[in-house]
């Protein structure tokens, strides 16, 4: 099946309460418009439903994403996080099979 998702991790060694966590989702989605739209699947992406699955990984494995080149959002630090705290990594859409080489040791966000 050639599923197109999009994937976006929080950091889970961070305290952010719920909406935080949505606002810095909300940054991240934002952003990856911008810097993905001309990537292969995002027209199939934006056609199909636009499936986000959240995500929560430790600190350190954001690291290794953001340094992929993935989007990375760091905390302006107005709120409840220390300015420039990483928060959110955000992949292209892509095929959920292939995403699985970034994602599978991940939990779901609850």
């Amino acid at each position: 099946m050639n599923e197109i998702v999009q994937y976006f991790v929080v950091n889970n060694d961070l305290e952010m309460s719920a909406g935080k966590v949505a606002a810095q989702v909300a940054h991240a989605a934002t952003q990856a418009v911008f810097v993905y739209h001309k990537e292969a699947d995002f027209k199939t992406w934006l056609e199909t439903g636009q499936t986000k699955i959240i995500l929560k990984a430790e600190q350190r494995k954001l690291e290794e994403l953001k340094e992929i080149g993935f989007v990375s959002i760091q905390d302006a630090g107005k709120t409840e996080i220390e300015a420039g705290s990483l928060t959110v990594i955000c992949l292209p859409p892509m095929n959920k099979v292939d995403a699985q080489k970034y994602t599978a040791s991940f939990g779901l966000y609850k």
